[in-house]
């Protein structure tokens, strides 16, 4: 998967972004929220531009881990997916539990994963009630108990962001079925070395 970040302009266009404002990457303070989608197509040159969330589903064929932190992505992105027939390769997640209501009331179809932060781990009723298919914890809370008692309630487990080449061996020791990672190049080098030493493939 390519895990990418959503926002919603004024004018209710679903971009692709991971900040709220543009102020890290263009030195610019404008809040996403605050902006109109024409106004963010003039940010940028060449090809460095914030994507709508159309043009990336229309452009990237693999499946996509698609994060957002706020509720009013939700119906935008929602449409967009079915739009571009996409529901099965879409994978939503968050750890805004309201945001995830809304999104598994309107499209009990969809994807979830609920991202977790906190040492006391979810209730497995919330990801039953949500419809999840992933608990999606930052890596220092993963162990491999956790990762089976996840897998015994038939969910999966993906992690994030595991950049070390020890974390990695330590995710896959856990069990883990995805790694969200900055260093796609090391973890597949990885990954691929693991295989010939007869771990399984993740």
């Amino acid at each position: 998967m390519v895990e990418i970040d959503l926002r919603r302009t004024r004018d209710g266009s679903i971009v692709v972004l991971h900040d709220a404002t543009l102020e890290r990457l263009w030195g610019m303070p404008d809040a996403v929220a605050d902006m109109e989608l024409t106004d963010l197509e003039g940010v940028g040159r060449g090809h460095e531009r914030i994507p709508t969330f159309r043009q990336v589903l229309q452009t990237v064929k693999i499946p996509l881990m698609v994060d957002f932190t706020r509720r009013e992505v939700v119906e935008g992105a929602v449409g967009e997916v079915r739009a571009a027939d996409a529901m099965h390769s879409a994978l939503f997640v968050t750890g805004n539990v309201e945001a995830l209501r809304m999104l598994h009331s309107i499209a009990p179809e969809a994807r979830i994963g609920l991202t977790w932060v906190e040492e006391t781990l979810p209730p497995f009723s919330l990801l039953d009630e949500l419809g999840a298919e992933f608990w999606n914890p930052m890596f220092p809370l993963v162990t491999p108990s956790r990762v089976a008692d996840f897998h015994a309630q038939g969910l999966k487990v993906s992690t994030w962001t595991v950049d070390r080449e020890s974390d990695m061996a330590a995710m896959v020791a856990a069990g883990v079925d995805a790694i969200v990672t900055n260093q796609i190049a090391s973890l597949r080098s990885f990954l691929d070395e693991g295989s010939t030493a007869g771990l399984p493939p993740r």
